[in-house]
């Protein structure tokens, strides 16, 4: 049985196709479209879903599975006009009718022909088995934190074998991701985008406003439970989430996108990233006394911060999983994976072996076409793992696209921009030069896996391969491109399993320096999405400062024309 699974128009929308046995596909549309947090239909990872599946069309789909229930959000949207009504007069007369309108998934579905069924799971339902399904557990908590659902922004399942019980839920406009969104936006970044920015920003300050949040702002319980005083918030307004009673509350105006990062714009990041971690610490010490288990799955937007994940780790000695896609992309995967295991809640217990790389592969014709139809001079490598070490050790950025596009937000080798990760002042060229962006933010090493423990604190893991949690850098010396303010790295760890290209790469790298370890980075500009095809590839390439560009084996280097232009 085929199962396609589909996540849209909130932001990131993507798709993931199931069988009875394996992920056989999955991609974020942004991908294809080169639209940043495309949240429309995804018809172009559809098609490129049934391409990989060798199927006729749409028609040979078995079952569909929408994320979420557009019905069930819709209903949310109307019991927060009425809550909050007249200041939600917006939400009833504009967002209402145009989701009513606009954000119908199953009619896009059945214009095009598709006659059979189409099922809708729940939001955090499809998180939770994103992680729990993929994960290496048998028995788990399974915590799913995001900005909100259709009603829900936090819930706790019970997984078991093949099953999945929910336990508990918090609903809307209680949310930790809002909470963390709402001071993104208070420091003059993108929602949904900015957040890593703030998770960065964070070791430069101090902590100082964290009185001022935990307890007058996010209100924690004994029981585990959180709340927002929204004396402080206003999820009516489309400028802004925030209310004047949190600038008078906090003593310091919200930063301008383009103004300067103030001293206390650090201590502010600081101390929500905080508070964040303080909240899912006090989530989660009940969790482990009342099932007696520290095997804990995480999925949703939060689980995306890999400096509370590692700190979970720390502070309570929990074993934790979580799917690359953790975000709203996930849930594709979720629905798909929920709705195939259905019918074997009483069987053996299976789980769903999961690659980041599932999407598109593009082969050598496609390849040598793309270059030969824009007259870019390029050579085939007789050993590319080679070549690329040699000019990383002469300080030269490298850009790889081979293999399939990674699942998820990071680069996880198949599209990186690679670098040496020695020299500190590599992250400000890398910074200033290649990606275009915030001179504070950091970038992340991969490793060979079997030298994860002898340059990074392993966490108790035996290998870190998403991204997903910070670890302390323990030869800072020799990794300081890599190195964040606070002496931790967000690592990547690559076997000869996993990513062959990469660990070749890697291994030449080792052989000439001694160090297992690249800096690994997305090939893509600022406010653009990862690269997927040769054409994506080329055109990053061209318009910053990368040196090289390896199209699987294929070698592009810029002529000193291309440099001086």
């Amino acid at each position: 049985m085929l199962v396609l699974g589909i996540s849209c128009y909130y932001h990131d929308s993507a798709v993931a196709l199931v069988d009875d046995n394996e992920i056989r596909f999955a991609i974020h549309e942004e991908r294809l479209s080169r639209v940043k947090h495309d949240a429309r239909f995804p018809f172009l990872a559809i098609g490129r879903a049934l391409q990989a599946a060798g199927i006729g069309g749409i028609v040979d789909i078995d079952r569909i599975v929408l994320y979420e229930d557009p019905r069930l959000k819709l209903r949310r949207l109307w019991d927060q006009a009425v809550e909050f009504w007249p200041r939600s007069a917006r939400l009833l007369f504009e967002d209402i009718p145009r989701f009513w309108q606009l954000k119908q998934p199953e009619r896009e579905i059945r214009a095009r022909g598709y006659p059979g069924g189409i099922e809708c799971s729940q939001h955090h339902r499809s998180h939770a088995a994103s992680a729990f399904f993929t994960s290496p557990f048998e028995r788990a908590v399974v915590v799913t934190l995001d900005g909100v659902g259709e009603y829900e922004t936090a819930t706790v399942h019970l997984g078991e074998g093949n099953r999945l019980t929910k336990i508990r839920s918090i609903h809307f406009p209680d949310s930790l991701g809002l909470f963390y969104s709402v001071f993104t936006h208070y420091l003059g970044f993108e929602v949904n985008e900015g957040e890593y920015k703030v998770m960065g920003l964070a070791p430069y300050g101090r902590p100082r406003f964290l009185d001022k949040l935990v307890g007058p702002v996010l209100r924690l319980a004994e029981d585990g439970a959180f709340g927002l005083n929204l004396r402080f918030f206003d999820f009516c307004s489309r400028q802004r989430h925030y209310s004047p009673a949190l600038i008078r509350h906090l003593g310091i105006p919200p930063r301008r996108p383009n103004e300067p990062m103030t001293e206390a714009y650090q201590d502010l990041a600081a101390s929500v990233q905080q508070a964040l971690e303080l909240a899912m610490a006090n989530l989660l010490k009940p969790l482990i006394r009342e099932f007696g288990t520290r095997d804990f799955c995480f999925a949703g937007g939060v689980a995306l911060n890999c400096t509370a994940n590692a700190r979970m780790i720390r502070d309570l000695g929990i074993r934790s999983y979580i799917h690359p896609a953790a975000g709203d992309a996930g849930g594709a995967l979720g629905a798909a994976l929920q709705s195939a295991m259905r019918g074997r809640e009483n069987g053996p217990c299976r789980r769903y072996e999961l690659s980041p790389y599932l999407g598109v592969q593009y082969p050598d014709a496609v390849i040598t076409a793309t270059l030969g139809l824009n007259d870019v001079p390029y050579r085939k490598s007789n050993d590319i793992a080679e070549e690329l070490a040699d000019r990383l050790v002469a300080g030269n950025v490298v850009a790889i696209a081979q293999g399939r596009d990674e699942w998820g937000p990071r680069a996880l080798g198949a599209r990186s921009i690679l670098a040496d990760p020695r020299a500190p002042e590599m992250k400000d060229h890398l910074n200033a030069k290649i990606k275009f962006r915030e001179e504070f933010r950091p970038f992340a090493p991969v490793v060979k896996e079997a030298a994860y423990g002898d340059w990074f604190e392993t966490l108790g893991m035996a290998s870190s391969p998403y991204m997903l949690y910070t670890h302390k850098a323990l030869r800072a010396e020799q990794t300081g491109a890599t190195t964040h303010v606070d002496g931790t790295s967000r690592v990547q760890t690559v076997s000869a399993a996993q990513n062959p290209y990469l660990y070749r790469i890697l291994d030449a790298f080792e052989r000439r320096t001694g160090v297992p370890v690249l800096i690994n980075t997305s090939f893509n500009l600022r406010g653009e999405p990862i690269v997927s095809s040769p054409s994506d590839a080329l055109k990053t390439f061209f318009a910053s400062g990368i040196d090289c560009l390896a199209l699987e084996d294929f070698l592009v280097e810029k002529t000193p024309e291309a440099t001086a232009a």
